[in-house]
């Protein structure tokens, strides 16, 4: 299991274990990147556009960073593992691909107060503002509706990888009690 083919990018949503992942692989001596790529780049979403539009792949350099895993590669108003899943899948079509979970409960309270300053404006309402593939016509303003939109972004992952099986898919649950031994054996990390 440990051989599984880099880079490993997350294309779960934020809010949902993306600075433990990021933390797991570089305690483990990988480099890992997380919401930034690179020097020159405030995020990796923002670097990835400026490849896709350079027709580059999404995280090559110059304009990125390499790294072994990326934690987060959306910057809370781009979400390139929603909006260019398949640009990804084509820029690295042996990536291993990481889903996480939590309770959508604690997800949804999470995004309804991050950052956390008083009176907003909060993640949930940044959701709300944008365009996204699959989010509600209404923008969902709902626990149930922001639910449904992540259920349908994890089949369209699970969708793309078994379509194109020279993927790996690891999905994570980051509140079961058992997921640093089992990534440890994943990863031998």
């Amino acid at each position: 299991f440990t051989e599984r083919p880099k880079p490993y990018i997350n294309l779960g949503f934020p809010k949902m274990g993306t600075s433990s992942l990021h933390a797991f692989f570089e305690c483990g001596g990988l480099t890992s990147l997380h919401y930034r790529c690179g020097r020159n780049h405030p995020s990796c979403a923002k670097c990835m556009l400026q490849n896709l539009n350079a027709e580059l792949p999404l995280l090559s350099e110059p304009n990125c960073g390499q790294a072994d895993s990326y934690a987060q590669i959306d910057n809370g108003t781009f979400f390139p593992q929603i909006s260019l899943l398949d640009e990804i899948h084509k820029g690295y079509p042996n990536a291993t691909f990481f889903l996480t979970f939590r309770s959508m409960e604690a997800w949804y309270r999470s995004i309804s107060h991050w950052p956390p300053r008083p009176g907003g404006p909060h993640m949930v309402d940044r959701f709300k503002k944008l365009d996204l593939p699959g989010l509600p016509a209404d923008k969902g303003d709902n626990l149930q509706a922001f639910s449904d939109w992540y259920c349908q972004h994890v089949e369209r992952v699970r969708a793309l990888v078994a379509q194109h099986p020279s993927h790996s898919l690891v999905e994570v649950d980051i509140e079961d009690d058992n997921v640093g031994s089992m990534m440890n054996q994943l990863f031998g990390r």
